[in-house]
């Protein structure tokens, strides 16, 4: 059993876009608020990523 920010192997992004289209890229940054991984290009979209982090952040 893995803990929360650990990287399973093969854990894939938990976007989905608003036609419900999932991300199939590999997960590489964790979401503290969610909980969730998302590709690099997905973590900071709000279309994807419902609590993305406002612009600046990392």
């Amino acid at each position: 059993m893995s803990s929360a920010g650990v990287k399973t192997k093969g854990q894939l992004c938990h976007g989905v876009s608003r036609m419900d289209e999932p991300c199939d890229e590999p997960g590489q940054r964790f979401c503290e608020r969610c909980g969730l991984w998302f590709c690099r290009s997905h973590f900071p979209d709000p279309e994807w990523h419902p609590c993305a982090p406002e612009q600046g952040e990392s």
